[in-house]
């Protein structure tokens, strides 16, 4: 039987670790777990594709109990400006940062998670960056997290004031960057699904959908249904942060370093 920590140093060894934060995210560890299960009597599903992601790299700093994770991004002009362009690229990794940064759970052990965005031509995630300047259109953004299929972050600057586009700009660009996570960890399914809050393929809200929680965090990556509850815009930027869960799904997507 594995020992759960080192008896060294107290402190969680890696293959527990990996075996914790898969079994967290129902994805068993290929290396720990047979196929063929005697008591099931029946195979359980494994998966092999853990930190394998190209655009996501964390290194596990063991004692120290914090995880930094740098995910990377193709930030592409089109036709802005070169203030705009570079205005747009800060503030995408600014609220990537922002919402995606947050303490978890490892059997007890709480790990300090940060999240770093940065631009890269190599092995990153395709972003078109464009602006919307039309006072009464608010144009949506969009990640497919296909392969070959651009995402798309859009700053409306027509339809809020300065700080306000800002603020809309960060979470969206929090938002969308989380569906390539979500489709690397979990497929169409909940990715488009939004966690099951919304229509894979027509992305409207379900019935079942909650409105926004009166106290509490917002999932990022969840859909709410604004007719339930009207919760104010501010709000709902200021309470959104991506779940424990989603951030062990980055964890899991991202090649990892492990420093003791």
């Amino acid at each position: 039987m594995r020992e759960l920590m080192d008896s060294n140093t107290g402190i969680l060894t890696i293959e527990k670790f990996h075996e914790l934060l898969h079994k967290g995210i129902n994805k068993p560890v290929k290396d720990f777990r047979n196929k063929w299960s005697p008591v099931r009597k029946k195979r359980i599903k494994v998966y092999s594709n853990a930190h394998k992601a190209s655009w996501a790299k964390a290194t596990i700093f063991a004692e120290r109990k914090t995880i930094n994770i740098r995910v990377y991004l193709n930030f592409k002009k089109n036709n802005l400006s070169d203030s705009d362009y570079e205005k747009l690229k800060e503030l995408a990794c600014i609220g990537i940062k922002q919402y995606w940064s947050r303490n978890i759970s490892i059997s007890g052990n709480r790990y300090q998670v940060r999240v770093y965005a940065q631009h890269s031509t190599g092995n990153a995630i395709p972003v078109d960056l464009y602006i919307e300047t039309d006072k009464n259109k608010y144009a949506r953004s969009m990640n497919p997290a296909l392969l070959g299929v651009d995402a798309s972050f859009t700053y409306n600057k027509g339809a809020f004031q300065d700080d306000r586009a800002n603020s809309d700009f960060k979470l969206v660009s929090a938002h969308e960057f989380g569906h390539s996570v979500l489709m690397y960890a979990g497929g169409l399914s909940l990715s488009w699904g939004h966690k099951g809050s919304t229509n894979s393929l027509l992305q409207s809200v379900k019935s079942s959908t909650s409105g926004y929680p009166k106290k509490g965090a917002i999932d990022l990556m969840k859909y709410y249904d604004w007719e339930k509850s009207r919760a104010d815009f501010n709000r709902r930027m200021r309470d959104s942060i991506a779940m424990e869960v989603d951030v062990k799904r980055l964890i899991w997507s991202a090649k990892l370093q492990w420093i003791k």
